[in-house]
């Protein structure tokens, strides 16, 4: 005798799988705000940490040059002449809550990979949660939850 399972069972079984994940939709969508900001903000800290080490590895002042308004920002180099190396856009439910301590919204290293000043760089999402980027003259970059 063959066994195996009947067209019913098949259906009942996808019926059950597709209960689950249409509830899960809506928990998932609850939760992609809070999963951008997070992004979002361990993409900034990766600039700022690559802003720093290209500085020290080149011997020319970079930095970080923020566009609250547009909620974007760009990793420039300071030599002779300023050029934009890369630029960035938050995400849509992203946006710049505040910088504050830095000079015309920028953070700049030395060739040393100290920051020139110290500041706390806030993100807030849709659902108002912040995350901040704190960064000290010694160079370090710390995410404050």
């Amino acid at each position: 005798m063959i066994r195996g399972f009947t067209l019913i069972e098949l259906l009942l079984v996808a019926g059950i799988i597709g209960i689950l994940f249409l509830i899960g939709i809506p928990v998932f969508r609850a939760y992609q705000p809070v999963l951008q900001l997070s992004g979002a903000v361990r993409s900034l800290a990766s600039d700022l940490r690559y802003a720093e080490q290209l500085a020290v590895s080149e011997q020319v002042e970079h930095g970080i040059r923020f566009s609250i308004s547009a909620n974007q920002y760009k990793i420039i180099r300071y030599g002779d002449v300023q050029q934009g190396l890369a630029s960035s856009s938050l995400p849509e439910k992203v946006s710049f809550q505040q910088i504050i301590g830095f000079t015309d919204n920028e953070v700049i290293f030395n060739p040393y990979g100290a920051a020139k000043e110290t500041g706390v760089i806030t993100l807030i999402n849709t659902k108002n949660s912040t995350t901040a980027i704190d960064v000290r003259p010694s160079g370090f970059i710390k995410i404050i939850k």
